[in-house]
């Protein structure tokens, strides 16, 4: 799904940005993860912290794979999720691949609550 933006994000026009990313990364440890993180470059479930740290670097230019990884997380079980920022367009795009998914939308201290109830399964 194309969507309009105001920057050439996700290509290998943010070559110079990935590789900054990509240095400044490499003097920070990462841990082996407690829980699964499903990746939006591969769209799969990791764990081991090389591969969160080589991850967030390719998907600087890498090609979002957003319905991919919804859809994945939901078969591993989830069923509610968090937009933390501004704006509600993640939140929509959610309902639209999985309309079982309970989601909100957390962009300011008022809203965080409702962020915090929904997390905590009520």
């Amino acid at each position: 799904m194309r969507l309009p933006v105001s920057a050439p994000f996700h290509c290998e026009l943010m070559a110079p940005a990935r590789d900054r990313l990509a240095a400044d990364l490499e003097k920070l440890a990462f841990r082996d993860l407690a829980i699964p993180l499903v990746t939006n470059v591969d769209a799969a479930p990791i764990r081991a912290g090389a591969e969160a740290r080589a991850s967030l670097v390719r998907q600087v230019t890498g090609r979002v794979r957003w319905a991919e990884s919804v859809r994945r997380l939901r078969a591993m079980g989830a069923d509610r999720a968090i937009e933390c920022g501004p704006g509600q367009v993640l939140a929509g795009l959610v309902k639209r691949i999985d309309p079982g998914i309970r989601i909100v939308s957390c962009g300011d201290p008022e809203t965080l609550d409702a962020a915090a109830t929904l997390a905590a399964g009520r």
